[in-house]
């Protein structure tokens, strides 16, 4: 399926999200941080507290707020990626974790094993993993718990414990089935976009599970992943909706 039939298959199957968390008005998130309105809405502008704009109404979310406050009382003691997502839940670039050579536009369609292989190849090639077999069995152990799609014609294949993974990541694998296949989705829908996430970071893992959640919520992005003819195309589309908030 490829063109305007997967658009559409794609529009049937991939729905509106939402992400649940206490919402927090500025006058709440004002007496949560024992702040004056004036000082948080200053720090608002200037980018310095997570939040967005709902209806010209500024609202925050408690838990993003916690996490936040919990980054701002340490030191982040190395200035590398995962250490960064570690101490900012803002900071999850998923254009940096992305690689032009670990994104496949034409993933085949398949039982989950002879998807997940595909998935391992690039990191095989790319050194980041060192033999495809023992990866590649961890996975379909993890996929044999429970599926890791997520609906919304998505999957987020990863290890069940991320210290398993080699160390160097984080690392991201973008493989697009233009056809879709069969990953036992729990909407019953096929799933074209498989996010394989390698990170030997619980923190990392969760965080960047969260933002391709948020993803997988847009639909007219998913669309635009799909109707990307390379590489480079996927990520200045991953990066323009990082810079739109995403």
């Amino acid at each position: 399926m490829t063109g305007e039939n997967a658009r559409e298959s794609l529009a049937r199957s991939v729905g509106p999200g939402a992400e649940p968390g206490e919402v927090m008005t500025l006058a709440e998130v004002a007496e949560y941080l024992r702040l004056a309105e004036k000082t948080v809405l200053r720090m608002v502008h200037r980018g310095e507290i997570p939040c967005a704009k709902v209806a010209s109404q500024w609202r925050f979310l408690r838990s993003m707020i916690d996490d936040w406050l919990t980054a701002k009382m340490r030191v982040v003691p190395r200035n590398d990626l995962a250490r960064l997502i570690e101490g900012s839940p803002d900071l999850v670039p998923l254009s940096r974790l992305l690689r032009t050579e670990h994104i496949l536009l034409d993933l085949r369609p398949g039982s989950k094993e002879e998807i997940l292989r595909q998935l391992v190849e690039p990191l095989v090639l790319t050194g980041f993993v060192t033999r495809a077999e023992p990866f590649t069995d961890k996975l379909l152990q993890r996929e044999a718990m429970v599926s890791t799609a997520v609906g919304r014609g998505v999957a987020i294949p990863h290890l069940r414990n991320p210290v398993e993974n080699p160390r160097g990541g984080p690392v991201l694998v973008l493989g697009i089935c233009r056809e879709g296949t069969d990953f036992a989705s729990p909407d019953g829908e096929k799933t074209y976009f498989f996010f394989l996430l390698c990170t030997d970071s619980e923190v990392v893992h969760l965080r960047v599970l969260a933002r391709v959640n948020r993803i997988a919520a847009r639909k007219e992005l998913l669309l635009q992943l799909v109707e990307a003819e390379s590489a480079e195309e996927i990520l200045r589309v991953v990066l323009r909706a990082e810079q739109e908030g995403v």
